[in-house]
């Protein structure tokens, strides 16, 4: 194989490739640029949903007032009872979640 013939090639190959690109700057219109895809994202009605709850939840209050000045209120007056059956059956519910 001689330089000269792979030059030659080279020089051939190069040539056909400005051709081509000539037609192609021809057949696309100057002010036209190629289409270009964009991405896109789409959001499930279910995601939707959870965001609409989470703006609720972050809306309301941690702590229920109304609850809170009642308990106070039966502190207050010496009202308030404890039930320790039912304070004890509610710890026993919990332990027997975390271990489960």
């Amino acid at each position: 194989m001689k330089i000269e013939n792979l030059y030659q090639k080279f020089n051939v190959q190069t040539e056909q490739i400005k051709q081509a690109q000539e037609i192609n700057q021809k057949n696309t219109p100057q002010n036209q640029q190629p289409a270009v895809e964009r991405d896109r994202v789409e959001i499930s009605q279910t995601a939707k949903e959870l965001k609409k709850v989470e703006s609720i939840v972050k809306a309301s209050p941690d702590i229920r007032a109304d609850k809170v000045r009642a308990i106070k209120e039966q502190i207050e007056a010496g009202t308030y009872k404890v039930d320790s059956k039912k304070i004890a059956n509610a710890m026993l519910t919990d332990l027997l979640k975390d271990i489960a």
